[in-house]
């Protein structure tokens, strides 16, 4: 049986123009096919519920600091694929007539109508609403501008749409639907995000495929340094600390691991404190999935705690007494759920863990330990500006930072970084957007 790849986009979502760019490589590695499916966004956005509405910009409900990582983040994303990416000053556009003109192509001349209007809107800051716009590649492609206002277009541009929204009805994942682009789906099983293509295409049973890497050791420079923030109630964090230590080893960088209380973090910046209570049915279920996803590819066997948020104020400094409990406090926490806010249930498993438990709990009341925590919060807070847990801070020999990124599912970057590889600034690109304001809209 054939094996399909399905991606599911729309041509306002910058993120879905880095996939649009990788998405027939990876099915080419796996022997399969691509089956393009544009849809309309602001419709997964109504369908699901979301916070900022459907016409509306993920970004809305977001935190400043978590807006400004992001849009970083995209610009490197960028430039770690190797595409051009530039703001459009028109953004964000409406795309229905630019969809339906994909959809009124053949099947094997969509991919292609597609990459032109990628570029029209995320190179060329084209406006894809505009008809001459769209007159000019319909003409280019001998595609008939009269029908994208037939009945049968519209019926399966709204046909795809409904489609993601509702896939729950495919999967064997309770409460599973699409709120976001761009996705893949093989099997009924659903993947959100261009930084997750690698899942799908194990999923096609390409078992070997990791997270892309640009560069790979061995490489001529000083040893960097590699700031872990990090926090023991954050299963990202703990996903982060299995791989962490690899690699800084891999790229002989020094390793300095900095807890800190991302329940601080925040309230300070405006966040929920239990984010994942405030996120939308279908983004919660993805939530779990996404990690369930991860856990299966690191090998690493998650239970999620009895007690949730865990109160990791004490477990931090304790921590900061001794470094080396932390695998210890991470594996009791999220393999053994074992509460450790509780000090009886500290004590027990740093005792059993063969450490001084009494000794390092009345260490972690003392005014230095306290003060140190305070410290390594206002670090992130007021230095960085970071958003959550894990941050990773990279700086050269010389303790210059070279960048900041956050999430586990960024050390891909961050390794070929220390090997490396140098993300440029906005200014050094020459873009037209000096306030670094990269479009999040359309998520």
């Amino acid at each position: 049986m054939a094996k399909v790849l399905e991606f599911v986009y729309d041509i306002a979502c910058p993120y879905a123009y880095l996939a649009s760019r990788q998405v027939e490589d990876a099915a080419r590695r796996c022997g399969a096919t691509v089956n393009w499916l544009p849809i309309l966004l602001g419709g997964l956005y109504e369908a699901s519920n979301a916070p900022q509405g459907k016409a509306g910009s993920a970004t809305d409900v977001m935190a400043k600091a978590k807006q400004q990582i992001l849009a970083r983040d995209l610009s490197m994303q960028a430039q770690h694929v190797g595409v051009p990416l530039v703001h459009n000053s028109k953004h964000p556009i409406r795309t229905v007539s630019a969809l339906r003109l994909i959809l009124s192509a053949a099947e094997g001349l969509r991919p292609v109508v597609t990459h032109e209007l990628f570029k029209a809107y995320w190179v060329n800051n084209c406006d894809v609403s505009d008809e001459k716009q769209l007159q000019s590649i319909a003409n280019k492609y001998n595609l008939q501008m009269d029908a994208l206002n037939s009945d049968a277009i519209k019926l399966q541009l709204h046909t795809n749409t409904c489609m993601c929204a509702r896939a729950v009805v495919q999967m064997r994942l309770a409460e599973m639907g699409a709120f976001g682009v761009p996705c893949f789906i093989v099997d009924g099983q659903f993947y959100w995000g261009q930084d997750r293509l690698f899942l799908a295409e194990r999923a096609l049973g390409r078992h070997d495929a990791k997270p892309r890497r640009n560069m790979r050791p061995p490489y001529n420079h000083r040893p960097h340094t590699l700031v872990y923030y990090h926090d023991f109630s954050s299963p990202w964090s703990f996903l982060a600390y299995q791989q962490v230590a690899g690699v800084a080893k891999e790229t002989s960088a020094i390793l300095i691991c900095k807890p800190f209380l991302v329940g601080a973090l925040f309230k300070s910046i405006g966040t929920p404190v239990e984010p994942l209570k405030a996120l939308t049915s279908s983004k919660a279920s993805h939530f779990r999935k996404d990690l369930n996803d991860w856990c299966d590819y690191l090998g690493v066997k998650l239970q999620w705690p009895s007690v949730f948020p865990i109160l990791s104020v004490r477990t931090l400094r304790v921590a900061l007494c001794n470094e080396e409990v932390m695998r210890t406090l991470y594996c009791a926490a999220w393999i053994e759920n074992k509460e450790i806010a509780q000090k009886s249930v500290l004590y027990e498993v740093l005792t059993k863990a063969g450490f001084d438990g009494g000794a390092l709990l009345e260490q972690a009341e003392s005014k230095e330990i306290k003060e140190l925590l305070r410290k390594h919060n206002d670090e992130v807070v007021l230095a960085l500006g970071a958003c959550g847990a894990p941050t990773f801070q990279i700086l050269d020999p010389d303790g210059k930072q070279v960048a900041l990124l956050w999430g586990q599912d960024r050390l891909n970057v961050v390794s070929d970084i220390l090997c490396g590889w140098r993300p440029k600034s906005e200014t050094e690109k020459g873009l037209s957007d000096p306030e670094n304001r990269y479009p999040m809209a359309r998520l």
